[in-house]
């Protein structure tokens, strides 16, 4: 079983896997550790963390990191009426690698 996951999320545009000359379109990705916060109706925006759950995600990053530890992504389509998530057909799969850590 995954140790992450999102079971829906919606693209903002259509993504090309090719231009119009077919040549594949190139893509890059980014993740980020945060804390879930709550979210700030007036001003649209989820609170920022606090010094101390900063300092939690800094240290969870430098262990990733000092591991050499990979996110492993798939990316599947959902299909309407289909439980059996196994069934979803795959669009893409990539690795996310830790950065090396600003204090590091």
């Amino acid at each position: 079983m995954p140790g992450f996951g999102r079971s829906k999320f919606k693209m903002r545009q259509d993504i090309a896997m090719a231009d119009d000359d077919g040549n594949p379109v190139e893509y890059q990705s980014s993740a980020f550790i945060q804390f879930r916060t709550e979210f700030n109706e007036e001003t649209r925006r989820f609170a920022p963390m606090t010094d101390e759950q900063r300092e939690i995600c800094d240290e969870i990053h430098a262990m990733i990191f000092e591991a050499g530890v990979e996110l492993g992504i798939s990316i599947t389509r959902r299909i309407p009426n289909e439980t059996d998530v196994r069934q979803f057909p795959k669009v893409a799969t990539f690795s996310l690698i830790a950065n090396e850590p600003k204090n590091g």
